[in-house]
């Protein structure tokens, strides 16, 4: 019934903010959104031309190197941290960035001021180490820029035919596989008690089993992909429209060390039947 319902909607614009409350907000006129549109789609392709001008033969050592694929675009911007993949190569790809929670939600990968903004790690992970819980923030918007894309996992059919992930950093390569797929409110005045934007660590491993057993309890999808304490995992966060604040969150687990992208082919993933919603969509659309 929520996917229904979903899709029954036209797609609005909307942009992230993740600083304390994660608030959406949206300014601009016509003409000057239509340029900034341009010139992100510009900008995706040109920093995948960047990207991608190197080829990944297998000969730097991962872990001491950095991966000479993502060189450039450091020297161009050392807040990079990485490069994210969604679907493969001809699907989503993006560079990470990151700072603090507020500077790249209206600034560019070249340090413009631009509403699209970029994708960002959130300020409290590190990826050297690599945290066991990374999140990554990126605007959804109606031209198609930046996390758009995530829209996608709501739907079952694609989430069976791309279940992987790919969040390479600087020195290391990262694979996973999507497990959960949720909407959350993030407005205090809507009462959702699942702050997931704040599990960027655990203390306990009871911590992180309950914000894993919160997830399948919010999950939209049963997609069968088994998840535990151990994991490592991979958050992505966008903006919807249904109310004020609402955030889609696609959930993902790094593949283990018996475990290739083919370990997951043929998936079969349903819809959930009655995932936990937040209170304020129960109230609106119950």
């Amino acid at each position: 019934m929520y996917l229904l319902r979903r899709l029954a909607r036209t797609g609005l614009s909307c942009l992230l903010a993740v600083s304390v409350t994660l608030s959406c907000f949206y300014a601009g006129n016509e003409v000057y959104i239509s340029v900034q549109a341009r010139r992100a789609n510009r900008q995706e392709a040109e920093l995948e031309r960047i990207y991608r001008q190197v080829e990944d033969n297998g000969s730097w050592e991962e872990g001491r190197e950095m991966d000479p694929r993502l060189a450039s675009l450091y020297t161009i911007n050392p807040d990079l941290v990485g490069w994210l993949e969604l679907g493969g190569e001809k699907a989503f790809s993006a560079p990470v960035v990151q700072r603090d929670n507020d500077y790249y939600l209206n600034h560019d990968f070249y340090g413009r001021e631009d509403r699209h903004g970029a994708v960002f790690l959130d300020y409290r992970n590190k990826i050297s180490p690599r945290g066991d819980s990374l999140i990554i923030y990126g605007h959804n918007m109606n031209d198609g820029a930046w996390f758009h894309y995530l829209v996608n996992y709501q739907n079952p059919e694609f989430v069976a035919a791309d279940p992987i992930i790919t969040f390479d950093t600087l020195r290391e390569k990262g694979e996973y596989v999507v497990f959960g797929v949720f909407v959350a409110a993030t407005l205090p005045q809507h009462g959702d008690d699942f702050a997931y934007h704040n599990c960027t660590s655990f203390e306990t491993i009871e911590e992180k089993q309950a914000y894993l057993d919160r997830i399948a309890k919010r999950n939209l999808l049963n997609i069968g992909v088994e998840v535990n304490v151990r994991d490592e995992l991979l958050t992505l966060s966008t903006c919807l429209y249904d109310f004020s604040g609402e955030r889609l969150v696609v959930a993902a687990r790094r593949l283990r060390k018996e475990e290739t992208a083919e370990s997951f082919r043929g998936l079969t993933v349903t819809r959930a039947l009655a995932p936990e919603m937040p209170a304020i969509w129960n109230q609106l659309y119950g």
